[in-house]
């Protein structure tokens, strides 16, 4: 067995049905892969779903509560019988030659990799009761786009007779990044590059997502797979241990899956803020459970993509190779001044850190 899908889900079933059309499509011979489905505590019908799906290579375990997908994620790992563990989100629809991009990946860089796809995103789904349906659901039309959405409502539906034989449609309205922030787009765009233009890049973490990466099983089990005490980047955290700690190479692949977009609180008036609380939860836990308080260059990195009234123009990391440069060559005097910037930020002023503790962490 080579591959190994685990996809993690939490009531997601009408487009987790659509993922395992996806994956009936694949151009690789299903003799090659194996799919883990780890339903975590799913009411919305998942579990009865499953039992109804006739896939040959389908097996699912079933979380009596939802103990959230970092912890479903490991549970695929410990039933993973493929040399790479393929990660795939409930709601990352894969082209059809996904796996087929994954496979010739494992043999030309061997098991000791970290592999980074690509995702896309489809617009409008979020505002259906089903990607399948069509019809509205409970989230309200936004004004600037509802004459938009109304007059296109048939075509933005997607049931699994297009999986099957309209893909080509789907790339058609995809858009690239994470949909509905262009700054998402910039991002991935930014990963990309970074990854084909650095190949010894000290950050090459940034690059794997885990709604569309790979990592090979042993390589994985050494690692522990991931920490599920993380409140957010839990791909980047993984990756980090694995560059770091277990010397595997962190590179790209074309395969990719598009994003089912749904509702999400990030999506609310107030979501960007609340994006960037829990966002910068995530860069505090990683600097200080590896006590390297270079990840916190994140905080500059984002107010590129996010603009950050409190960061100075001049403190702003403009893009990921830059970024690498500075978590490389960072001085101490350049990092007392970008420690005050923290100091005096109204949001961030708890992840302040004295220069003794930057100096014993480089």
């Amino acid at each position: 067995m080579e591959l190994s899908i685990v996809i993690p889900t939490h009531n997601q079933k009408d487009r987790l049905r659509l993922v395992l059309c996806g994956l009936e499509q694949q151009s690789l011979d299903q003799r090659h892969f194996e799919i883990l489905v780890v339903d975590d505590g799913s009411d919305d019908g998942t579990l009865e779903m499953l039992r109804e799906t006739t896939l040959p290579n389908l097996s699912f375990v079933r979380l009596d509560e939802n103990r959230g997908r970092n912890r479903a994620r490991n549970v695929g790992i410990d039933v993973a019988r493929g040399d790479l563990v393929v990660f795939l989100d409930g709601d990352a629809l894969p082209a059809p030659d996904f796996l087929e991009r994954y496979m010739e990946a494992l043999f030309k860089r061997g098991e000791q990799v970290v592999l980074c796809g690509f995702q896309y995103s489809l617009p409008g789904l979020e505002y259906f009761q089903t990607p399948q349906s069509g019809e509205w659901g409970d989230l309200e039309l936004p004004s600037v786009m509802k004459d938009y959405l109304v007059a296109h409502r048939e075509e933005m539906v997607l049931n699994e007779k297009m999986v099957k034989w309209g893909f080509s449609t789907i790339r058609e309205r995809a858009k690239e990044g994470g949909y509905p922030f262009p700054e998402s787009e910039d991002r991935q765009r930014q990963v990309w590059d970074m990854l084909a233009a650095c190949p010894n890049a000290a950050v090459r973490w940034l690059g794997f997502i885990p709604h569309n990466g790979a990592i090979g099983r042993l390589l994985l089990q050494k690692a522990g797979g991931f920490d599920e005490e993380i409140p957010f980047n839990e791909g980047w955290e993984l990756a980090y241990r694995l560059q770091n700690f277990h010397g595997a190479t962190i590179s790209s692949v074309q395969a990719d899956s598009f994003h089912l977009y749904h509702y999400h609180p990030f999506d609310e008036e107030d979501g960007s803020r609340l994006e960037a609380q829990v966002r910068y939860r995530g860069i505090e836990f990683m600097a200080e459970k590896h006590g390297d308080q270079r990840i916190r260059l994140l905080y500059f990195w984002y107010a590129h993509l996010w603009p950050d009234a409190y960061i100075p123009e001049e403190a702003i990391v403009d893009d990921l190779v830059d970024f690498d440069q500075k978590y490389r060559e960072l001085s101490a005097e350049i990092w007392r001044e970008y420690q005050l910037v923290l100091k005096n930020h109204p949001s961030l002023s708890h992840s302040y850190e004295t220069e003794e503790n930057y100096e014993k962490s480089t």
